[in-house]
């Protein structure tokens, strides 16, 4: 293949990117998709006057030092839009690479280096190879993050492109040693190129689909997982000690209708937050709807089931809001149930439910523990046993209690 022919399809690949990148920068306003667009047209520029200076059509300074510069500076413009990119923030420290771009441009014209073209080339290709090692870095970095799979099509366009890069210096530096002639192995860093641009669109394409699944599966208000989102993250079968617990907030309808819903809303948020905050990333969390939360736990015991419902219970009993000179003090009523054998997620579920409903017709802001009716020939006479199942809070604290003294 004649050197023509590849400087052709070298520009190519770079007008075809800088389409690409511009067209769906527009669409998605993604953090350096226009500096990624730049650098494709710098580096299409750069391998025009390479072209021309190779027909004799301009002076040969001009197109030597003029493609080297452009070329590098180009180069540093991609790495910097794939830097933010991948970690979808602009940093001052990103034109790092752009500084070291122009201060290598400077001192290859000052000393006269792109006089030589394998020297030039070698330096070109060298720095190339550099500022895509880094862009690849940054991308395998944020791939612990953000683990789509596009990253890794990425991450290897970058890879073989470095590698190629590299294999064109080795060719001009040491051409008897060369595994391959530069001549082939700069057309497959073209090819490089073009995967570069597809990956770069998927990447934003998968991006788009992730975030409309957040969407679809967070409570826009709360940010929490919404219900949909939370029974589909319930296992199929649920085993012995699985721990359903139900959270309502307390005449959070008068809240509501005194100060407004606008209030009722931060309420909502502050409340929706304290009971994230006490699940962590341990357990499962949703909003069912209206005032109403759910946590699913597994492999729990008595003790840790009710310890956990009594620990949401506290902390949003800590939480003060202000409505003008008034103070809103929100508490929660909480009903658990812990799955004791077979079942199902629907009857455990009930039960949480039904020592819901025992927690507000007892007071509201307590904890009820629905009792197994198997287990309540266990427990003293005294225990205070409703016909639903359901056990008074206070006993229930007092046996947790007794039962902690032993194991202390």
């Amino acid at each position: 293949m004649d050197l023509a022919t590849v400087l052709l399809l070298h520009k190519s690949s770079f007008i075809v990117g800088a389409i690409c990148f511009s067209y769906v920068r527009w669409r998605s306003r993604e953090p350096g998709l226009d500096l990624l667009s730049i650098g494709c047209c710098l580096l299409a520029f750069a391998s025009t006057l390479a072209g021309m200076g190779e027909q004799g059509s301009i002076a040969f300074e001009l197109w030597t030092f003029g493609s080297f510069s452009v070329g590098v500076t180009g180069y540093s413009l991609m790495a910097t839009g794939l830097l933010r990119l991948s970690c979808r923030q602009r940093k001052r420290s990103d034109w790092i690479l752009v500084a070291a771009a122009l201060i290598l441009s400077a001192a290859v014209g000052g000393i006269h280096w792109y006089a030589y073209n394998p020297t030039r080339a070698a330096i070109f290709n060298a720095a190339a190879a550099a500022f895509l090692t880094a862009s690849a870095a940054r991308i395998l970095k944020d791939f612990f993050a953000d683990r789509l799979p596009a990253r890794l099509g990425l991450l290897a366009s970058l890879s073989a492109a470095t590698g190629f890069s590299g294999l064109v210096v080795v060719g001009m530096i040491f051409p008897a040693h060369a595994p391959i002639d530069p001549r082939y192995a700069f057309f497959l860093l073209i090819i490089c190129h073009f995967s570069l641009a597809l990956f770069v669109i998927v990447l934003v394409q998968e991006r788009a689909e992730a975030q409309l699944r957040h969407l679809a599966n967070t409570d826009a208000l709360t940010g929490i997982p919404n219900r949909q989102r939370f029974f589909a993250s319930l296992p199929g079968a649920p085993r012995e000690g699985d721990a359903f617990i139900m959270i309502d907030i307390d005449h959070f309808k008068s809240v509501n209708d005194r100060y407004g819903h606008e209030t009722g809303d931060i309420v909502l948020v502050g409340v929706a937050q304290a009971i994230a905050a006490v699940a962590g990333k341990g357990m499962s969390l949703g909003r069912l709807g209206g005032e109403e939360f759910a946590l699913f736990l597994r492999n729990q015991t008595e003790e840790t089931a009710f310890a956990k419902a009594d620990e949401v219970r506290r902390a949003v009993k800590a939480l003060v809001f202000s409505a003008g000179t008034a103070a809103i003090n929100p508490s929660v009523s909480v009903g658990v149930a812990l799955l004791r054998g077979a079942g199902d997620l629907q009857k455990l579920r009930d039960r949480a439910d039904q020592a819901l409903y025992l927690a507000k017709r007892g007071g509201r802001d307590r904890v009820e523990f629905y009792a197994d009716p198997q287990a309540v020939t266990e427990r003293p006479a005294s225990a205070d046993l409703s016909a639903d199942g359901a056990r008074d809070v206070d006993p229930w604290r007092k046996d947790v209690q007794h039962k902690r003294s032993r194991v202390a």
